[in-house]
């Protein structure tokens, strides 16, 4: 099998999300970073389709798009689904995380951080975000499984990635508010591979964004 990599900067973000699903299922990769102020520099060399990352190469075979590197590994490694229908759900499920972190995102790389946290974490989180979540994962097995179906899949580690954020924010107390979502986080975090990764002092040493948050 030809080997992976993973090109990234020295954070968590759109990557963490292919790092977990590689460590979850046992899949050795190469884990490079680039460094922000290098970024300028080294990107025209790099020759990266849409000049983004991350990136990802098994071999010669080259991908960018998070979502598109999600899928192509979800489908060689069965973690997409057992069906066209659970697949389709699995789709949904993604984009629909998607648009949520989006407004994570947005706040985080806001102008005015601590006042938008404060607003996000007092209405956004609690009103919104954490409710329609918890809504979503209770639509399979009332919540006490995956996001769809008897396996987990991408979408199930973009929540993850996402609650694990939320939780750096100092969310913790919202989530208590949410007992599924909350019972969610933990069990996968708990899972072997993801643990052992989550505790390495390589992702100890990661933010989660380049604003340093």
């Amino acid at each position: 099998m030809s080997k992976c990599r993973v090109l990234y900067f020295n954070i968590k973000g759109k990557a963490q999300l292919i790092r977990l699903l590689l460590h979850d299922q046992g899949i050795t990769f190469t884990d490079d970073v680039v460094d922000k102020k290098d970024w300028p520099a080294m990107k025209p060399t790099l020759n990266l389709l849409f000049g983004q990352m991350p990136a990802f190469w098994e071999g010669d075979f080259h991908l960018v798009q998070t979502g598109a590197i999600l899928r192509y590994l979800s489908r060689k490694h069965d973690t997409y689904g057992s069906n066209d229908t659970e697949a389709s759900l699995i789709d949904m499920a993604y984009d629909g995380v998607e648009d949520l972190y989006q407004r994570y995102i947005r706040m985080v790389y806001g102008a005015d951080f601590e006042n938008g946290k404060a607003k996000f974490l007092a209405e956004t989180l609690p009103d919104l975000i954490l409710p329609t979540l918890q809504k979503l994962l209770k639509t399979n097995k009332n919540g006490e499984g995956f996001l769809v179906g008897d396996k987990i899949s991408f979408a199930d580690y973009h929540l993850f990635q996402f609650l694990d954020a939320l939780m750096d924010l100092s969310a913790s107390a919202c989530l208590e508010a949410f007992p599924v979502l909350k019972a969610y986080y933990e069990r996968i975090k708990a899972r072997p591979n993801i643990s052992k990764f989550l505790a390495s002092d390589l992702n100890q040493k990661r933010t989660f964004n380049n604003a340093g948050h």
